[in-house]
């Protein structure tokens, strides 16, 4: 009996942690109370700036042929 209330508590703890990980699309072993990982943050951030970035260049690139076929 003691061993099988022992066997379903580290069971237990082990499914919680295996699940929250799962939950946050973490891999298993990362530990499931760490915030979460600034890199992400940084990595979506970049792509945003690189998106306003190429809208950006590409009106400016709209704008000068357009002067340019004016001017001719």
């Amino acid at each position: 009996m003691k061993d099988l209330l022992l066997g379903f508590l580290i069971g237990g703890i082990i499914g919680l942690w295996v699940g929250v990980n799962l939950g946050k699309d973490q891999p298993i072993t990362a530990n499931p109370f760490a915030e979460k990982s600034s890199m992400k943050e940084f990595n979506k951030q970049i792509d945003e700036l690189q998106e306003s970035v190429s809208k950006k260049s590409q009106e400016l690139y709209n704008d000068s042929k357009k002067a340019v076929d004016e001017a001719f």
